[in-house]
């Protein structure tokens, strides 16, 4: 470390150091004991000749002959009579670029080129490709809406299918597994599946993206945009578009399964099918089936198909209503009968029942029927008191809960907010059990493998919400119900192996829900429950710790490989 000299540290002491130079010294002394004593001795005898000044030598100096003179007053006074005037110094502004071309030529050219690389690097991929694709969805909007002759290749596979309404394979009825298969691909990864090579169809999936990362090719007559994701079962995806009209010509989609898609569009009109002769996924004229009376004006006519609707149908129907959260308590019924799967419900709403028919619109094998007769008209009764509903040891302990959180107000909004997250939780619990009654363990046998995919996702998905639903209720109650003496109760996680199938473990989480459900309902008066008060927090906790519990041995046993290929 180089120490200052006298010098210096006398001009710092002084203040007549610049700026950068005493900060300089001024960290040197923070970490130098030697400096600073040295500083301190400077400062210790300029103390002393301003004390001997003061009190010794003043008093023996004559006084001066006259004040003395501000001359700093008459520096500024004539430095404002020489400071030039404003039309003076406009005037200098305009005469430089004329003096000087050279310099303002080369600043310019300087600008522009900096303005080009902002430009250049403003526009980011991500920019360009949002751009790309809203005037492709521009153009496609101006043309007139038509079916469109595409190709799809996969990894074993290679079809040929109509988009739009006729969205159906051209080929022959072998093909249906491998589009069904290739739906359930789309379908999981929120891609439209009815016209896949267009602009909107990526567009829509793009803007869904939570994370992405975008790359803009220019080609010779065509951009080529690729998007990049960490989430989703679509991992990235590559669409052409034709200059100058933006036209989708070629698409590439790569899924998680480490599978591949490529759509192409075929050159020249599309192949429709000739007079008299049925097309795959419709009934020959002889073999046309006849709505039966009574069926009310709504109902969307299924496409009639020569073969008959499997299991895999019924999965992709509760897949295209858990979409729209139909499956989470409408009225709504899924059977298969007469080679279809019929979906009906009675006094469902006209706009409920619209977005159920867009959403089953390109579903095959499928119709929709709804029923307009509103469900019948229930007598008024008579109000019942919730305090008669409940005992009088329940209603001592909803007023200990009371006091605890201060006051009936606050109780009644606990109690709405937890009798909320309840319902929640039996509309996802309910959902589950119908899974399980709908798809026992022989029917599931009969699924394909991507079609076994898609149901897995659908109870993974309703068992994820029952985890956020059962975490929510316990973080409200628990401070509230230890506080009024209730102790929490954990019981062991059960093996993922208790049930050798996840059927009868859906109906054992069903039930372990509904008793959570009996409990919050009979602690908040919305249900009589005969217990008593010292009881019921320690039961109810109990009963919510066993419901957890039994979440994450039924979340282990869905995500185990089925056993279905192996018997």
């Amino acid at each position: 470390m180089r120490h200052n000299e006298n010098e210096q540290l006398l001009r710092y002491v002084d203040g007549e150091l610049p700026a950068r130079a005493a900060g300089k010294v001024r960290s040197h002394l923070e970490a130098c004991w030697q400096c600073r004593v040295e500083r301190e001795q400077l400062e210790n005898t300029v103390a002393e000749c301003v004390r001997y000044r003061k009190d010794t030598l003043q008093r023996y100096l004559p006084s001066p002959p006259a004040p003395w003179i501000d001359i700093y007053r008459g520096f500024a006074e004539i430095d404002a009579s020489t400071e030039p005037g404003f039309f003076f110094r406009l005037r200098r502004f305009f005469e430089y670029p004329v003096r000087n071309l050279g310099k303002v030529a080369v600043a310019a050219v300087a600008l522009l080129a900096l303005w080009g690389l902002f430009y250049k690097f403003h526009q980011t991929p991500s920019v360009q490709a949002a751009e790309l694709l809203r005037r492709a969805v521009a153009a496609a909007d101006a043309q007139p809406l038509k079916p469109k002759q595409i190709r799809i290749r996969t990894s074993q596979h290679s079809i040929t299918r109509l988009t739009g309404a006729q969205a159906k394979p051209i080929a022959g009825a072998a093909d249906r597994d491998t589009l069904n298969s290739l739906q359930a691909l789309f379908l999981a990864a929120n891609y439209d599946w009815n016209d896949p090579l267009s602009a909107r169809s990526y567009q829509a999936w793009r803007d869904q993206l939570v994370d992405k990362r975008d790359k803009v090719t220019p080609e010779q007559d065509s951009y080529r945009i690729r998007t990049d994701t960490s989430s989703g079962d679509l991992l990235a995806a590559t669409l052409t578009l034709k200059i100058p009209n933006l036209q989708p010509v070629e698409e590439r989609l790569e899924f998680r399964n480490q599978e591949w898609v490529e759509i192409t569009e075929l050159p020249g009109e599309p192949v429709l099918q000739p007079a008299g002769v049925p097309a795959v996924g419709e009934r020959a004229p002889g073999d046309l089936k006849v709505q039966p009376e009574g069926t009310p004006s709504n109902a969307v006519p299924a496409t009639v198909t020569a073969s008959s609707a499997t299991v895999g149908d019924e999965v992709h129907v509760f897949a295209a209503l858990h979409q729209v959260g139909a499956d989470l308590g409408d009225p709504i019924e899924v059977s298969r009968t007469g080679g279809e799967v019929l979906v009906s419900g009675v006094g469902i709403p006209p706009q409920r029942q619209q977005e159920i028919n867009d959403v089953l619109g390109s579903t095959p094998h499928v119709v929709v029927r709804f029923s307009d007769s509103a469900p019948a008209t229930l007598q008024p009764q008579k109000e019942t008191s919730t305090e008669s509903a409940v005992s009088a040891d329940v209603r001592q302990l909803q007023g200990r809960i009371a006091q605890q959180i201060g006051g009936r107000v606050y109780f009644d909004q606990l109690a709405a907010q937890v009798l909320d997250l309840s319902e929640s939780m039996m509309s996802r619990a309910y959902a589950l059990r119908r899974l399980a009654d709908r798809f026992p363990r022989a029917v599931e046998g009969e699924l394909s493998a991507e079609d076994l995919q898609l149901l897995r996702k659908l109870q993974q998905e309703h068992t994820a919400a029952l985890r956020q639903q059962a975490a929510g209720i316990d973080r409200v109650l628990l401070p509230v119900l230890v506080s009024v003496s209730g102790r929490k109760v954990t019981e062991p996680r059960p093996e993922s192996g208790s049930f050798e199938a996840w059927q009868p473990a859906t109906e054992d989480l069903f039930q372990s829900a509904r008793q959570v459900e009996k409990l919050l309902a009979g602690m908040f008066g919305a249900a009589p429950l005969e217990t008593s008060d010292e009881q019921l927090p320690s039961q109810l906790l109990t009963s919510l710790a066993r419901f957890e519990s039994k979440l994450d041995g039924y979340n282990g046993l869905i995500r185990q490989p089925s056993e279905r290929r192996d018997r």
